[in-house]
């Protein structure tokens, strides 16, 4: 897990693939240079000269690149910046991490960075001695047009990256794919399938707690990990914690089963549970929610008045709801190759995630009729097709909603508008 951990932290970082692209420009640079002293300079005259140049052009060349590639470079960041304060003004402090770890920028500034250090260091190792020709020059002419091209794309991305509908389909779009990869929801499995005496065996005064050395939030749990190091150590665990909660230094994580002799420690469990300073997306569910929930409320401030980006938010949130329900089947235990019990865990429910998803808006936006229209279509869209469980949570959150909801101070089309929608919700649970 600790692997994990930097990776994580790799991953959300911004100047990683910049430095791994500058360290591959140097070594580059170190074999161009090397082609030039021992094969170029040997076959001089032997070939065409029209993929080299000397010395004199190589000079006149090398500085107005480097001067093109650090404009371009400080023109990208400044987009960057123009990009951040929107995200965190208009929408949502959270997303910025969505454009801080989006990869294509971080490949852009990868490519400026190995073209800038290509052609100084290039620069460099000019002796001005005499005319040799050289390959490098060419080489770096190359990189310059490539700077170019992507300079002209990162311009467009960053222009469709600040379109909140962009930005609502690539958090609805990850979201789904979460919930294909989602280990809560596939790997484990339900206590009702297996027998329930093993955990009334395992009382609290028998295990050994484990607490958080830091503060901060759970990131990710490595399930699997978790499980094969149980297995081989013979342990139960069960985790008081899931991804997305805040815990203090000294907060239960877990509580362990072990046998005198086991060699599982609390590190066994600690470096398999990432905590950070921020919530993240790798198994947060709860937070990619969060996040159309939070563009949805800026929509329909009075600063902003929005209703139509908080109803496509809406809309969004109904289609992942509907996967969720679809797929979702919350797991309480994982088991080995052999059956046994290894970890046990308080999965979240699904009225918790579609109480997460609108309850703010209902707050918010209970006197704009549009957006309460829009809830409950997205209660519609979540319902349609469902089993009766789901439905059943659907059916208790609608009354919640229709609580909240002032039809006295609602016109009379508008009250007309609303129940037709709910009515028809209502039809949508029974079937």
């Amino acid at each position: 897990m600790n692997d994990s951990k930097t990776h994580i932290n790799l991953r959300n970082s911004f100047w990683f693939l910049p430095v791994v692209y500058g360290i591959i420009s140097a070594i580059v640079v170190g074999m161009s240079t090397w082609i030039d002293i021992a094969f170029v300079s040997q076959l001089e005259g032997t070939y065409s000269n029209l993929f080299l140049a000397s010395e004199k052009i190589a000079q006149s060349l090398y500085g107005p690149l480097v001067t093109a590639i650090l404009t371009m470079t400080t023109i990208s960041f400044s987009s960057i910046m123009v990009v951040l304060t929107t995200y965190s003004s208009q929408f949502s402090p959270r997303t910025l991490q969505d454009f801080i770890s989006d990869r294509f920028t971080q490949h852009v500034l990868g490519i400026f960075v190995a073209g800038f250090i290509f052609a100084l260091v290039n620069m460099l190792f000019l002796t001005g001695k005499d005319d040799r020709l050289l390959l490098s020059p060419v080489l770096t002419v190359l990189i310059a047009i490539a700077c170019l091209l992507f300079f002209i794309l990162f311009i467009h991305h960053s222009s469709s990256f600040v379109q909140v509908s962009n930005l609502i389909q690539k958090i609805t779009r990850e979201t789904l794919a979460l919930l294909d990869t989602k280990e809560e929801m596939i790997d484990g499995e339900r206590f009702e399938g297996w027998d329930s005496w093993e955990k009334l065996e395992l009382r609290d005064s028998d295990g050994v707690p484990i607490y958080s050395e830091k503060m901060g939030y759970i990131q990710e749990i490595q399930y699997d990990d978790l499980v094969e190091r149980a297995a081989q150590d013979d342990v139960i665990i069960r985790l008081n914690v899931v991804v997305g909660q805040y815990v203090k230094r000294g907060s239960l994580l877990g509580t362990v089963w072990m046998k005198d002799n086991s060699s599982f420690g609390k590190n066994s469990l600690l470096n398999r549970i990432a905590i950070g300073t921020e919530r993240i997306n790798t198994q947060d569910l709860e937070f990619s929610i969060q996040k159309l929930v939070e563009i949805a409320l800026r929509a329909i401030s009075p600063s902003v008045n929005d209703p139509h980006t908080a109803i496509n938010c809406t809309n969004r949130l109904g289609s992942i709801l509907y996967r969720i329900g679809e797929v979702y089947q919350p797991k309480e235990t994982f088991f080995d190759s052999e059956k046994n019990l290894r970890v046990m865990t308080s999965p979240k429910s699904f009225f918790q995630y579609l109480y997460k998803s609108f309850y703010l808006i209902r707050h918010y936006g209970k006197d704009d009729v549009a957006v309460m229209n829009g809830v409950l279509e997205a209660l519609i869209l979540t319902a349609e097709g469902q089993r009766e469980e789901i439905k059943s949570d659907v059916r208790k959150f609608h009354a919640y909603i229709m609580e909240g909801i002032d039809f006295e101070h609602y016109p009379e089309l508008d009250k007309e508008f609303i129940m037709t929608t709910s009515k028809y919700l209502e039809e949508i649970c029974k079937k």
